[in-house]
């Protein structure tokens, strides 16, 4: 049994990687892209925010829907049908030299990923064993943050030709590789079609098969006494996880290396993808460490880090030079981040609600998520400029500093339990079984203890 456990958790792994690569790759392509799109189409500023901003419209409408398709039709046929889809209008998107066009395409390339992204983390919470749940859950962020890399990487590479539109098409390659690697993997255990009488034990009495579509009422219900508690506290988390700054140092670091006067495709191009790497070491790291160090503690040495981050980059424009510092501000909120925030808010909110309410309760993190995740990228160009460096960073540092009060404050700890156990937590009063009377979780012995399964 130990062996097949661990033999699934293996193929979960590989696909997770190829998720996580997917994202990361068609998130920060335009990073680059948009160098030579601006110069192609003669863009403004705003027009330029509008090239991240699309997506993320996109993203939200694809949130919007997700719950009610992986609830319907199951999780593993969703992820299926977005990545396919998602292959086709990445394939599309370079072909018109159009902003309008590219608007478009961006925009329904965000609705395929929307779904991937509330659907994904469910299929880790559904489908992983408890031991090696949090591990494969970092290692998501593991692979976005690679794939963030091999976009400024592959920019790098045809910057001499200026040749964006191979920089673009390389997000349909990678979708392509999530559809056929999702063939390994069968239907999470837990997931039973609309109308079907098993429930699993996390739902019995709940009201409602699993598998059912978000019944009508369901946004009272997740802010009613049962699931309000886990509702706020997701909520916050995911507003909290990207206000911080996140997607403008992603989308917009070749913008932020020039304004501290570095010049050359090299500098803003490869050493934002050498700062990404970092990150990336940093949330390989975390996902060793994740579940002998615990999730709450993760968070707050990451979001500390972060804050130490955005203070370095505030010297670094308040004295007018320094460009060095600036780099190293850079490095330490990417490593912050990705050890932190970026591979335990998906986490967070997927274990918080029962097997019916789950694919809800992860849009409920994601749309505020995305919320702030479209003002950076509309407003954040816009703001370094009229505002400049110093009084930017100034404001997302102190947001930071929030953000850490609030994982100091609400954030429990969950490393070792089953999701009964901390849904029972949150449901009763953020207090765990055993305070009232019922025997602690044995601790936990991991499967692997030389590191996480390798796909």
């Amino acid at each position: 049994m130990a062996t097949d456990e661990r033999a699934r958790d293996r193929r979960l792994a590989l696909v997770v990687v190829a998720l996580g690569a997917t994202y990361g790759y068609d998130g920060a392509v335009m990073a680059g892209a948009q160098l030579f799109v601006t110069e192609r189409l003669g863009l403004s500023t705003t027009e330029q925010g509008t090239l991240h901003a699309s997506t993320i419209v996109g993203l939200i409408l694809g949130t919007l829907v997700a719950a009610r398709l992986a609830d319907a039709y199951g999780r593993r046929r969703t992820l299926v049908v977005a990545a396919a889809g998602f292959t086709v209008v990445a394939a599309l998107s370079p072909v018109v030299a159009h902003l309008v066009w590219l608007d478009a395409t961006r925009l329904l390339l965000g609705v395929g990923m929307g779904v991937i992204l509330v659907v994904t983390p469910i299929f880790i919470a559904e489908s992983a064993s408890a031991a090696a749940r949090g591990r494969i859950g970092v290692l998501y962020q593991v692979a976005t943050v690679a794939g963030v890399v091999s976009a400024f990487l592959v920019a790098y590479g045809l910057a001499e030709s200026r040749n964006w539109r191979l920089m673009l098409w390389g997000s349909a390659v990678l979708a392509a590789v999530v559809v056929a690697v999702l063939t390994s993997v069968p239907e999470t255990p837990r997931w039973r079609p609309a109308g079907t009488a098993r429930r699993s034990p996390a739902t019995v009495g709940a009201g409602a098969p699993v598998g059912a579509g978000a019944p009508v009422g369901v946004l009272r219900e997740m802010f009613g006494a049962r699931y309000r508690s886990v509702t706020l506290f997701v909520v916050a988390l995911g507003f909290f996880a990207q206000i911080t700054g996140v997607s403008a140092v992603g989308s917009f670091s070749p913008r932020i290396v020039q304004r501290m006067g570095y010049e050359g495709y090299f500098a803003i191009l490869v050493v934002p993808a050498l700062i990404q790497v970092a990150g990336l070491l940093a949330a390989l790291a975390s996902s060793f460490t994740v579940d002998r160090l615990g999730r709450r503690a993760t968070l707050l040495v990451g979001t500390g880090v972060m804050a130490v981050g955005h203070a370095l980059l505030v010297v670094t424009f308040a004295a007018g030079g320094t460009p060095v510092v600036g780099l190293v501000g850079l490095l330490f909120f990417s490593v912050g981040f990705n050890s932190g925030f970026g591979a335990l808010i998906w986490v967070y909110a997927a274990e918080g609600y029962d097997d019916r309410l789950r694919t809800a309760g992860t849009t409920m993190m994601l749309l505020p998520n995305l919320l702030a995740n479209f003002l950076l990228a509309q407003f954040f160009l816009t703001a370094l400029t009229a505002l400049g460096g110093t009084a930017t960073f100034t404001l997302l540092g102190g947001v930071t500093v929030l953000a850490w009060i609030f994982v100091l404050r609400y954030a429990p700890e969950t490393r070792g339990r089953s999701l009964e156990a901390i849904h029972a937590y949150w449901q009763g009063g953020r207090r765990w079984p055993e305070q009232a009377g019922e025997p602690r979780p044995e601790p936990v012995v991991l499967a692997h203890p030389s590191g996480p399964p390798r796909p």
